[in-house]
């Protein structure tokens, strides 16, 4: 599959492109992106004959995290030769962030701190004056330049423009949603419109909406809009066939017969999730009165071998449908202090502390190097972390800038060795999507998976057994609750059965996880 990417990347053709968890996606697309033709344009402002180099490639991603994982295997392959020069990764490469201020990007190497830009006005020196080979942008930040400074961005000469995790950026709704879904959808897409169509409306359709015609517009008049169609890439492991056929539809961006499909299918000699089988998964369940077991019905760990190693895979089945819930804004989360401390300790919890304290125990007595929490949109990553540290956990937020956070883990492929002060790494789906750590060893999912929780699981357990390695996953849920509504109604859930019943259709088998009964 790398081999039939590369080579279609290099080409002009649109491409569609859906491939299992692990097997490499990004890095074959970075490094297809990295052979094509470097793009340059006159300046008649500085002279007749003056050329300048301009922007080849736009690869938009769901979160900074992302971003800058694209940018570290850059320098990593930049710095295999020496230390390079000044401007020499900003040349080839510039990410495009919010909270990407200095301030906030210590210890960090001087190339990798000249090729992260800011989106506000004082920010775009480097970008307006040494354009990147390749630009990777979040769609907001993206969204920031255009409205204010497109000039910087200079997209009339853009060849290229890529879209990795595509299914996360553009929300579906699920075929069997109910009307009342559907107009909550409707509401939330009011309240908060999706960038990213905006972003690809104005660059590929004439279509007058509220949001995207005024600035394609206004992108025309300057002459700044792209003089030639560029080329399309969407990429995912979990895109449905509705969003697929959207693009030709609804969406108007691909044009029908003229769409490379790269798209795996599982086979036979793969499981139905797809995931590596050396991958264990494992379900912790917390009583009401606080004991925590392993889920009914889970099965002893097994000892595998090398034969039992499988190619990665992922699955398409329907899920439940969606359920909007307040997202917090990781980007503008400021480092916790002293005072802040104090004010953590007095607020009420978003989750149910014994559940950090299986994470803990877990975490304490099976991890040997680096693990992962994956924890709900709808929790402060910083109050986790907090709960955690006072359990006696190093845990910190995953941040691909900060060593201790995550930047040091990126190449690091020594997971089995143990650690004396093993690493927690806390972040939100929305930030995990996409980041390879070779050493993971162990996924932590604290709560029921989000949405459709079948694609959820999988990405989430796809940062874990790649390329061959063992992993484990493990999810922390809350087990039969009885509840009194407003109403006097008493409400019964149970997410372990929930959890049990996802993991049936993707045909996964809980295992025990030893320490626990």
């Amino acid at each position: 599959m790398q081999r039939k990417m590369i080579s279609a990347v290099v080409g002009s053709q649109d491409i569609l492109l859906q491939d299992f968890t692990g097997t490499g996606k990004s890095f074959g697309l970075l490094l297809g992106l990295l052979s094509k033709p470097r793009i340059s344009r006159y300046n008649s402002k500085k002279g007749k004959d003056h050329v300048e180099k301009s922007i080849t490639t736009l690869l938009l991603v769901p979160h900074r995290d992302l971003a800058y994982q694209f940018l570290h295997w850059l320098h990593h392959l930049l710095t295999s030769a020496g230390e390079p020069g000044p401007y020499s990764l900003a040349s080839i490469v510039q990410v495009l962030v919010r909270g990407s201020s200095p301030e906030n990007l210590t210890n960090s190497s001087p190339r990798i701190l000249e090729a992260i830009v800011n989106p506000s006005s004082s920010g775009l020196s480097m970008l307006r004056n040494h354009p990147p080979h390749i630009l990777i942008a979040t769609p907001t930040a993206l969204m920031d330049v255009l409205r204010k400074e497109p000039e910087v961005l200079q997209l009339s000469t853009l060849s290229t423009v890529v879209v990795d995790e595509v299914d996360w950026l553009l929300q579906a709704l699920p075929r069997k949603s109910s009307k009342y879904a559907t107009e909550k959808a409707a509401r939330a897409n009011q309240k908060h419109p999706e960038v990213l169509k905006t972003v690809l409306d104005v660059l590929y359709t004439n279509t007058k909406t509220k949001m995207s015609y005024p600035l394609r517009k206004r992108l025309l008049e300057k002459k700044l809009a792209p003089i030639h169609r560029p080329q399309l890439i969407m990429l995912s492991a979990t895109m449905r066939n509705k969003l697929r056929t959207a693009f030709y539809g609804a969406y108007g961006w691909f044009i029908r017969g003229k769409v490379l499909k790269l798209i795996k299918r599982s086979s036979g000699s793969r499981p139905a999730h797809g995931l590596n089988q050396t991958i264990t998964h494992h379900v912790l369940v917390m009583s009401q009165d606080g004991s925590v077991k392993n889920i009914a019905g889970a099965r002893k760990a097994r000892v595998y071998t090398p034969s039992d190693v499988s190619e990665h895979g992922s699955s398409c089945g329907e899920q439940d449908e969606e359920e909007e819930e307040f997202i917090f804004d990781e980007d503008d989360e400021a480092p916790l202090d002293d005072e802040t401390d104090t004010n953590m300790l007095q607020a009420s919890p978003v989750f149910t502390p014994g559940m950090l304290e299986a994470v803990a125990s877990a975490f304490a007595l099976d991890v040997p190097n680096i693990a992962l929490l994956v924890v709900p949109a709808t929790t402060s990553v910083r109050r986790v972390i907090f709960e955690l540290n006072r359990l006696g956990v190093s845990a910190h937020g995953l941040d691909l800038v900060d060593n201790d956070a995550g930047r040091a883990h990126l190449l690091s492929k020594n997971g089995d060795i143990p650690d004396e002060n093993p690493t927690l790494l806390v972040s939100t789906l929305a930030t995990t999507r996409g980041i390879d750590f070779p050493a993971l060893t162990h996924v932590f999912l604290l709560g029921l998976p989000e949405g459709r929780a079948g694609d959820v699981y999988l990405h989430v357990a796809g940062r874990v057994g790649r390329f061959g390695r063992r992993g484990k996953v493990i999810t922390i849920v809350e087990g039969r609750r009885e509840n009194e509504g407003k109403n006097g109604k008493v409400c019964v859930r149970d997410d372990s059965k929930k959890v049990d019943t996802m993991l049936k259709k993707l045909g996964i088998g809980a295992t025990k996880l030893e320490h626990f009964d």
